[in-house]
Formats: structure tokens, sequence, C-alpha cells
């Protein structure tokens, strides 16, 4: 049962529209940067290893491994993201994490207070910090969970190379086999995180790209 809990919770999609939301990525696509697999690897690998380890995992890590309060690590976790979009993203993507709980019937003393927390005026929301809470929640333990997360967010991503670059489903197909690797070297980095003060965001180019996003003409995706 706990790898049927795995299955769904790690799903691109859930819950439905992740897949909605680029973080930036749709930006070095539309300028040219990223034009193929080669690119989309290099963009990830910059991505999870300089952001998502280090921020949004690494607070995962620390409200399932260390019981960190999660409306701390949402205020943390929300004030170091740069851009705007990337802010927003976050917020709708826990508060449709935690309504899809609701109706799944997932819940935990944790969920209950994440969730209050984000109806009160001092809550944001991040959605590593939502997902986290509903493995918990399913009997998944925290490693296993930190890398269901990367990979499920590394699946949305390769879906807007699908879409925009557009990358063919083989190329696709093999992308995701070849950033395996990725998934274990940044859990393992995000492993690492000790307290609060560990949590930063070095992805100095992603954070611009993200930031650009909102200036692109038809964009495809919403951040």
């Amino acid at each position: 049962m706990r790898l049927a809990n795995v299955l769904v919770l790690a799903d691109s999609a859930f819950p439905a529209g992740t897949f909605g939301h680029s973080f930036g990525l749709e930006t070095a696509i539309v300028e040219g940067r990223v034009t193929g697999a080669a690119g989309m690897r290099a963009w990830i690998y910059s991505y999870a290893l300089h952001a998502l380890a280090t921020l949004d995992a690494a607070a995962l890590v620390l409200a399932l491994r260390d019981g960190v309060d999660a409306k701390a690590l949402d205020e943390l976790v929300s004030a170091s993201l740069v851009a705007a979009e990337v802010r927003a993203a976050n917020a709708q993507l826990a508060r449709s994490t935690l309504d899809a709980y609701e109706a799944m019937g997932l819940s935990s003393v944790a969920i209950e207070a994440y969730r209050a927390s984000l109806c009160a005026d001092g809550g944001h929301g991040v959605h590593a910090l939502a997902i986290g809470l509903g493995y918990a929640a399913a009997g998944v333990a925290w490693p296993d969970a930190l890398r269901a997360y990367f990979s499920s967010t590394f699946a949305a991503l390769v879906s807007v190379g699908t879409r925009a670059i557009p990358l063919g489903q083989r190329a696709a197909a093999r992308l995701l086999w070849e950033l395996r690797p990725l998934v274990e070297e940044a859990a393992s980095k995000a492993e690492r995180v000790s307290s609060v003060d560990d949590l930063c965001a070095q992805a100095f180019g992603c954070e611009i790209d993200a930031m650009r996003h909102a200036e692109l003409d038809g964009r495809m995706f919403v951040s």
C-alpha cells in the first residue's frame, strides 16, 4: 500500500495542473538558450542542485526528519524566493495539494495545522512542505518522500520541454531516464541540511529566467 501511496503522490500531474508551471524554464526556451535535451538537462541540474536541494527540499527534510514547524519553514522559504511568480506558483501548488488531500481523506495533525496557517494572514504556501506532509501522513519514510519529490518535479519540468521546445516523446523519455542519478545527488545534498540557517538558493540564472517570465508574450505556462 505504501508503494501505491507514493505512486499517487509522485505523479507529476498531482495535484492537477502541476505541469502548468515552468519556474522560469519557459523563458530559457523562448529566448533560445535551451533548445533540446542537453540544454534541458543543464537547466534542470542547476535548478535542482542550487535551488530545490538547498531550499525547498531542504525545508522538506527539516519538516519531516527534524520536526521543524512547517509554518516557520514556509515563511523562510517564501522569503527566499526572489521571483514573485515562483512564490505565487508555490502558493497555488501548496493550496491545491492540501485541497486534494481533503478530497482524498488524507489528513494529519501537521497537515491541518499547515492548512490553518495558510488560511491566516501569515501563511504563504510552499509546495515541497505540503507534499512532504502528505507523504508523512501516507506512511512514506522521509528519504523516500524526498526522492519522490525530486522525481515528480523533474518529470513536470521535462513535460514543459515536450510542449515548449517541443521535445519529442522519445527524447523526453531518454532525458527522464538520464535524470535518475540527479534524483539521488539532489536528495543527498538536501539531506545535508542541519538547521534553518542552511536554507539558501543560488541558482541565479534560473531565478533571472523566472523573473523575466512575466515579460514573455504568449506564454504557455503560468510561471
